[in-house]
């Protein structure tokens, strides 16, 4: 699992642009049990986008500059004692097992952080995506060993896996996180069973991220090089969509580019409710109300929260919710 990875902020791309413009079940981690002894107390090396970081011993006081980290770590039962971006972070990440304490401080924006704030905290290790460190990583190694991680090498399913493995050696939960990766499998048998029951194995699905930006609906497109494309393949459903992929796996398309949708496909998205261009700026419009996923009804609207470039809780509350959109 000592795969060397990379890391991007297309995520965090997706989110600013819809900023500006606008779980599974099974045991997840209880919040309080960061107080359980680490597994792991000698040296431990984690493998990073930047090289192997050698660390003496289990981090205990860790601040995560990217949501997915945050999510990741809330998951092996670990508190970040910092965090970017506290205050929208509830609003794209919900999944059950994610809920960020209030007692977290918020060290600022994921872009730009306060080295100020993540020095006050005296942490013992930070956790990024490696794009994100290109301005500041000097300054951050200064105050604590940094992992950088690189969620988009591919595939990107199992790339989450691996760094969220890497993550965990660095807090000492490898149990932990292999406990959580056991309950996403036992998801994906779950959920494939669903819609195996429901008579949809096989059937085609379309996944997007809406936003408005300059009172223009952005649309995203997830082809199967992105994690969410992949994981819902692996249920037994097939993607609708094969436009071509940025790094993220993801096709950035206007209404227009919608007409390339399998017609067959049921179309799922994500979109926070304050800023939702299928139900606003595209509702009367005559291109979109043409699409046959619209005539047919087959359009189905996840949980706002669903975050797209998640880790393992993530990616189980992707399943549940595909799974009530094909089977309710």
């Amino acid at each position: 699992m000592k795969s060397l990875v990379r890391a991007m902020t297309a995520g965090g791309a997706a989110v600013a642009l819809a900023l500006a413009a606008g779980c599974g079940g099974g045991t997840v981690a209880d919040p309080g049990s960061e107080e359980t002894p680490n597994a792991n107390s000698g040296p431990i090396s984690v493998a990073t986008a930047k090289g192997d970081v050698k660390l003496k011993e289990p981090a205990t006081n860790v601040v995560s500059l990217e949501w997915s980290y945050t999510e990741e770590l809330l998951a092996m039962g670990v508190t970040p004692v910092g965090a970017a971006d506290t205050e929208t972070y509830g609003s794209w990440v919900t999944a059950p097992g994610s809920e960020l304490p209030g007692s977290v401080t918020d060290v600022g924006s994921r872009q730009e952080p306060s080295i100020e704030k993540i020095k006050a905290l005296d942490p013992d290790l930070i956790v990024s995506d490696v794009d994100r460190l290109t301005a500041n990583y000097d300054q951050l190694s200064e105050i604590a060993p940094v992992v950088a991680f690189d969620p988009t090498t591919k595939p990107q399913l199992e790339t989450m896996k691996t760094n969220f493995t890497e993550l965990a050696e660095a807090v000492g939960k490898e149990e932990k996180a292999k406990e959580v990766l056991g309950e996403l499998d036992a998801k994906v048998d779950e959920v494939k069973g669903k819609l195996a029951d429901a008579g949809e194995s096989g059937s085609t699905f379309a996944l997007a991220q809406g936003y408005t930006s300059g009172g223009a609906p952005g649309i995203r497109m997830f082809t199967n090089d992105s994690m969410a494309g992949s994981l819902l393949e692996s249920v037994g459903l097939k993607n609708g969509w094969s436009g071509k992929p940025d790094s993220w796996g993801m096709t950035t398309v206007g209404v227009e580019g919608l007409t390339n949708v399998d017609k067959d496909a049921r179309f799922l998205y994500v979109a926070l409710k304050s800023d939702d261009p299928f139900t606003s700026v595209l509702k009367d419009n005559a291109a979109w109300k043409s699409l046959p996923f619209v005539t047919q009804d087959k359009i189905s609207a996840l949980d706002p929260g669903t975050w797209l470039f998640g880790g393992p809780l993530s990616a189980m509350q992707l399943l549940d919710e595909t799974a009530k959109a094909y089977t309710a």
